[in-house]
């Protein structure tokens, strides 16, 4: 079960969800179905593992699967004035929980201002994926700083996988116009203030948009996760151990006289991040695909070779640029000429 696309519950333990995938079934350009995995076309098969559908048509998957009981999990509800306790715990969390306990997932901050009711909210998810004894809250996230914050309230409890993924997504609103964007950083205390000042400062500006969910979202990806399971090209876990957080933009609003508006504003934004953690040298180049905007450019960010790696893939099993040229939607390769 995803958080959204590769990131689970369970990428502490395993792994993204796309290395553990185990074989695909695919119908490629030329009409022929072939079968991508360890054993048979297996750079297919790992190309399919982050590079979207620049290759054919993905007809079947077979996934690993292990035994799950009930978890624990849950929002914690916060006022926007514990914005700097909230970045401060985070950053302690990803440093710490994570790592010394693989069932401890996220921990995930999303900070929102609302323009219907003009205020800002802070809500974080924590999940524990082994069932704690009692009920009670496990150890690792009752020791953190999380577990003393003074918060409005708490969903936590323990529950059903699918209750847990129902609540999750009971916060994301449908029917609305929405824009997602996304940048990678490192771990860094000050980076991360500098995100959450780069939110604040658009307030002013996206307030005048009707039904404006201005909203970011902190999430941690190690590398140490992304070298779990099978090989991707995602590049993410490619020269460094340092703990990475991933921020993700998710607008929403309901005119479309806005759309340029917002789309500028969030982009700005972004930009304005990362040029504090290119000055602080804290950025990094991986951007996840599931939240790109469409001007970003996820598979160069899965750097060069990775690239190359992905563009040969296309070469050989759509040496036409079907998937590249005819294929509408959707991040692609950028492959100039794939009948050369």
């Amino acid at each position: 079960m995803a958080y959204i696309g590769g990131l689970s519950f369970f990428t502490p333990q395993y792994g993204p969800v796309c290395s553990n995938i185990l074989s695909y079934e695919i119908v490629l350009a030329s009409g022929a179905i072939v079968t991508a995995s360890a054993s048979t076309n297996p750079d297919l098969w790992r190309a399919l593992k982050g590079g979207s559908n620049n290759f054919g048509i993905v007809t079947r998957f077979t996934a690993r699967s292990f035994p799950s009981s009930k978890i624990w999990s849950g929002f914690l509800w916060l006022p926007g004035f514990q914005a700097p306790r909230v970045l401060a715990a985070f950053h302690e969390a990803v440093n710490q929980v994570n790592v010394h306990d693989s069932h401890a997932a996220g921990p995930m901050a999303c900070f929102s201002y609302v323009q219907q009711l003009g205020i800002q909210v802070i809500s974080v998810y924590l999940v524990y994926t082994k069932h704690p004894k009692g009920n009670k809250w496990p150890v690792c996230w009752k020791n953190s700083s999380f577990g003393s914050l003074w918060r409005l309230w708490s969903t936590c409890k323990v529950r059903t996988l699918t209750s847990a993924h129902d609540e999750l997504h009971s916060v994301s609103p449908y029917g609305l116009r929405q824009v997602f964007a996304t940048t990678t950083i490192k771990n860094d205390p000050a980076t991360i203030t500098a995100v959450h000042a780069a939110y604040c400062d658009a307030i002013s500006l996206v307030s005048r948009v009707k039904n404006m969910a201005w909203t970011f979202v902190l999430q941690p990806f190690l590398p140490e996760w992304a070298r779990k399971g099978d090989a991707t090209p995602l590049g993410i876990g490619d020269g460094t151990n340092e703990p990475l957080v991933i921020v993700g933009f998710s607008i929403n609003w309901t005119e479309g006289r806005d759309d340029k508006f917002v789309q500028d504003t969030t982009r700005s934004v972004i930009e304005q991040i990362d040029t504090v953690a290119a000055t602080n040298g804290t950025g990094h180049r991986y951007r996840f695909l599931n939240y790109c905007a469409e001007w970003q450019r996820p598979f160069e960010s899965y750097g060069e070779e990775n690239w190359r790696f992905l563009k040969g893939v296309s070469k050989k099993y759509d040496p036409e640029g079907l998937f590249q040229k005819g294929c509408i939607g959707g991040f692609k390769l950028e492959v100039e000429d794939n009948t050369s």
